[in-house]
């Protein structure tokens, strides 16, 4: 750390900066304004070089945004479709004044994964700035969830460890932490597949001893689930119970150099709605007695529920068969015909089934059925792929076919005219590929391959 604080100090000393030598990152608010008002107080100060310019907060105060230093209501939800803590840490990404194509705009206020990502990569880099090849990837991933801070919602409660995985990342103290914690997350399962005991190893790498410790964090438990409806973060519900968790001793000594390892138990809470599919989470904590030395937590996240249970279409409103110009069709509506012919637009007049995933699944498989719903064949682009999507948004995966089918072998031919059905089957979370009832079915209306048939060798 020496280089880091020699260099930052050297460089305010360079400038006659006046500073205190704090061990904590402070807050700080600042503001923009045009650039034809700056022009405007550089003249002032060209014309006038003993002029002082005040922008302390006498003439004015600045007002925290309601909403400031909370996850956005577009930020991806967990669990992955294994119940692994997805996302593993957040960053800022929200209205970011960020760089932007010169034809359009120099500079943009934007949001998105476009924004948070360059600034993990930039943490990522300062880190192995001062540690270089002493850390491993998986080494710095591991500072950085440590070091991460949980963030609330904008319900005002602790936010979800799905929708913010460790927390906010905090480039600070993970430069200044002596400490990290091993392994930096936990995954509880659901409660078919629960593992209720865990270890984690607390590594001091400082050049003394550090007592910690240990607490828990409990977020609330959240449902995103609503009659296999998905909604957005206003239409979850939420509620204080959490699990018990249980360490083997709430406080640590750990030698320079050293590791000790610690045991906890978690159980998953027991006072939840019955109806309902709710996952709770939350974080061990390990404090430092050392006050110059930042926490450390590591998230846990579980499914009080079976993971099978859970929907994996969001029936009855996906999946959903649409034509060429995405109207959708129903079972209801006459028997719909394709061509597979090209538009002058370029686009194939070919069935599209949009999926709309409630949750997430190892493997998506597509098959063709006849009139009868007999099987036929495969459609080849989507037979084992695997489909990763958020369980709390609406996600408009699309699968189309392109009148080939084919077998086990692969081998494709070409379906005749006449009626047929797309069946699409998801496996369950946790499911076995080789179990049909492992999975979860959808079979589309039924619609006619009728394909024109050309008499001039022209057309």
């Amino acid at each position: 750390m020496s280089r880091i604080n020699n260099s930052l100090l050297e460089s305010l000393d360079r400038f006659g900066v006046q500073y205190d030598q704090l061990t904590y990152l402070p807050t700080k608010y600042g503001a923009m304004i045009y650039s034809q008002q700056t022009d405007i107080l550089i003249k002032y100060l060209e014309e006038n070089p003993n002029l002082e310019l005040d922008f302390s907060d006498k003439y004015g105060y600045m007002e925290d945004h309601p909403f400031a230093v909370t996850p956005s209501v577009f930020t991806s939800w967990g669990l992955s479709n294994e119940l692994d803590i997805k996302p593993e840490v957040c960053a800022p990404g929200g209205f970011m004044l960020s760089t932007y194509p010169v034809n359009i705009e120099p500079y943009l206020l934007t949001s998105g994964t476009s924004m948070a990502a360059p600034y993990i990569t930039g943490v990522t880099a300062l880190y192995y700035e001062v540690f270089g090849k002493l850390k491993s990837p998986e080494d710095i991933k591991t500072a950085l969830m440590n070091n991460a801070v949980p963030l609330k919602s904008r319900n005002k409660l602790l936010a979800s460890v799905l929708h913010q995985g460790a927390g906010f990342v905090n480039a600070f103290n993970a430069l200044i932490s002596t400490s990290f914690v091993h392994p930096p997350k936990i995954n509880l399962n659901d409660t078919v597949h629960f593992n209720g005991y865990h270890k984690l190893t607390v590594y001091n790498f400082g050049r003394g001893k550090m007592i910690y410790n240990l607490s828990h964090l409990p977020a609330p438990c959240v449902d995103g689930y609503n009659n296999t409806f998905i909604g957005n973060f206003y239409g979850l519900n939420f509620t204080n119970q959490h699990a018990d968790v249980k360490f083997d001793n709430d406080q640590i000594t750990v030698p320079p150099g050293s590791s000790v390892e610690i045991s906890i138990t978690f159980a998953p809470p027991r006072e939840l709605p019955k109806d309902g599919h709710w996952f709770y989470s939350g974080w061990v904590v390990i404090t430092p007695l050392d006050e110059r030395m930042p926490s450390m937590t590591v998230p846990y996240a579980g499914l009080a529920d079976d993971a099978k249970s859970l929907p994996i279409f969001q029936t009855p409103k996906f999946p959903k068969l649409a034509n060429l110009t995405e109207n959708y069709i129903t079972n209801e509506d006459p028997v719909k015909s394709f061509s597979f012919n090209t538009s002058i637009r370029l686009l194939i007049d070919k069935p599209i089934v949009h999926l709309g995933l409630a949750t997430p699944t190892d493997m998506i498989v597509t098959e063709i059925l006849d009139a009868n719903q007999e099987f036929l064949g495969f459609v080849k682009d989507y037979t084992g792929i695997k489909i990763m999507k958020n369980p709390v948004e609406t996600s408009n995966n699309l699968v189309s076919w392109n009148g080939i089918i084919y077998n086990i072998n692969d081998t494709g031919t070409l379906a005749p005219n006449g009626e047929y059905f797309i069946r699409i089957k998801a496996l369950k979370l946790f499911g076995d590929k080789n179990n049909e009832k492992d999975y979860e079915y959808w079979i589309s209306p039924k619609f006619r391959v009728e394909k024109p048939i050309f008499t001039n060798p022209l057309q």
